[in-house]
C-alpha cells in the first residue's frame, strides 16, 4: 500500500492550500459549495491520512502524485477551471471512499457527492469529464482492478495451495516423527548415562573407602611385625648371651634369673598386641573383600534389575539363589577379640606358675 496522505509533506500541502481555500471569495452559490466540498475532503485527508491511504489505493496509485502536485503549484492560477479540476480530483477520491468502506458516507460527505451529483454540467469540460469517468466507468475500473490483484488470484488457486499447504503439513509432520524419534533415542541415551554416572559415583566413593582401608590394612600389618621382632628379640638376646658366657655360666646365673621375669612380661604383653593387631588386620582383610564385592555390584547392578524384573515375571523364584549369593556378606570366623583384661590374666598366671 502507497502512503500518501500521511506524510509531512502531503500534510502541509493540505494544510496550505485550505487557508487559500478559506481566502476565496465564490462568485455563486455553485462556487461556495464546490470550494466547501474541496475544504471538507482536504481537511479529512488532514485529519484522517491513515484512513485515505487504505480505502483510496486504486486513485491514490491512478492520480495521488497528481493532486498533491496540483496543489501544491503556486503558479498556476485558482480561476474556476483549476478549481473545478480539483474539486473532480476530490470527488474521485471521495467516491472511491464511499465504494471502499463498509459502512455508509457521513452526511456532510453524502451532502458533497450528491452535489456533484446534480451539477455535473456546471463543472468544466475536462472536470466534467472526470466526474463522469468517476461515476460511470471507475467503479469498473476499481472492480477490474481488484479482480486481477494478487489477493484474488491467491483466492482462485485456492485448491493449489490448499494441496500444498496440505503436503507442507505432510512433510512437517514427517520430519517433526523423525525429530520426536530422535529425541527419545537422546533421551534413553541420557537416562542411562545418567544411571552410569550414579554408579560410578557410587564406585568412586567405595574405591576411596578401600584406599582407605588398604592404607590401615598397611599400618597394621607393618605393626605386626615390628611387634613379631619384639617377641622374639628378648629370647634371642637371652640364648646370645647364654652362647657367648657358655663356659662361665654361672657368672651370669643371677643376672638371667633376674631378666627373665621381664623378658617373660614384655614377650607376654607383645603376643597380647600381636592378637589384637592381627584380629584387625583380619577384620580390615575382610572389609576389603566386603567393599571390593560392592565395587564390583556397581558395574553389574545397573542392567540387573531391568534383566531381573524380566525374568521374575515368568518365574518368580528363579533368581532366588543368585541373589542370596551374589548380594550376602562374606562370613570370616577371626574368633573374638581379647580385652585387655584377658591380657593382664595371662600374664599374671604365667607369674603364678613360675613361682610355684
Amino acid at each position: 500500500m502507497k502512503i500518501l496522505f500521511d506524510t509531512n509533506q502531503s500534510k502541509t500541502v493540505l494544510a496550505k492550500f485550505k487557508h487559500k481555500i478559506d481566502g476565496l471569495v465564490p462568485a455563486d452559490d455553485f462556487e461556495k459549495q464546490r470550494n466547501s466540498l474541496i475544504r471538507l475532503v482536504t481537511s479529512a485527508m488532514t485529519n484522517r491520512p491513515a484512513e485515505w491511504d487504505k480505502l483510496c489505493e486504486i486513485n491514490i496509485a491512478w492520480i495521488g502524485d497528481q493532486f498533491i502536485s496540483r496543489l501544491s503549484d503556486e503558479e498556476k492560477a485558482l480561476d474556476k477551471e483549476g478549481l473545478d479540476d480539483i474539486c473532480s480530483m476530490c470527488f474521485r477520491f471521495l467516491f472511491e471512499l464511499y465504494l471502499s468502506m463498509k459502512n455508509n458516507l457521513a452526511m456532510e460527505f453524502e451532502a458533497a457527492r450528491r452535489f456533484v451529483f446534480n451539477n455535473v454540467d456546471s463543472f468544466e469540460h475536462s472536470a466534467k469529464e472526470q466526474i463522469e469517468y468517476a461515476i460511470r466507468e471507475m467503479p469498473i475500473a476499481i472492480f477490474k482492478s481488484i479482480a486481477n490483484s494478487d489477493s484474488i488470484e491467491s483466492i482462485k488457486d485456492f485448491n493449489a495451495v490448499s494441496a500444498k499447504a496440505e503436503k507442507l503439513r505432510e512433510d512437517w509432520d514427517t520430519e517433526l516423527s523423525a525429530k520426536e524419534g530422535r529425541v527419545n533415542k537422546l533421551k534413553e541415551s541420557l537416562e542411562k548415562y545418567e544411571n552410569g554416572f550414579n554408579f560410578v559415583g557410587l564406585y568412586q566413593g567405595f574405591d576411596d573407602l578401600a584406599t582407605a582401608k588398604s592404607t590401615e590394612r598397611d599400618n597394621i600389618l607393618f605393626w605386626l611385625k615390628i611387634l613379631s621382632v619384639l617377641i622374639v628379640l628378648p629370647v634371642l638376646a637371652e640364648l646370645v648371651i647364654i652362647v657367648y658366657h657358655i663356659d662361665n655360666i654361672s657368672a651370669i646365673k643371677d643376672g638371667l634369673i633376674v631378666s627373665i621375669f621381664p623378658t617373660i612380661s614384655l614377650a607376654a604383653i607383645a603376643i597380647y598386641y600381636f592378637r589384637v593387631l592381627l584380629f584387625n588386620y583380619k577384620s580390615v582383610k575382610s572389609q576389603l573383600l566386603q567393599i571390593d564385592l560392592r565395587k564390583t555390584l556397581c558395574r553389574f547392578i545397573q542392567h540387573y534389575s531391568d534383566y531381573s524384573s524380566e525374568i521374575k515375571k515368568q518365574d518368580a523364584g528363579s533368581l532366588e539363589k543368585f541373589e542370596n549369593v551374589i548380594f550376602s556378606g562374606i562370613v570370616t570366623d577371626d574368633g573374638n577379640l581379647p580385652s585387655s583384661y584377658d591380657g593382664v590374666e595371662q600374664i599374671s598366671k604365667l607369674i603364678k606358675s613360675i613361682k610355684s
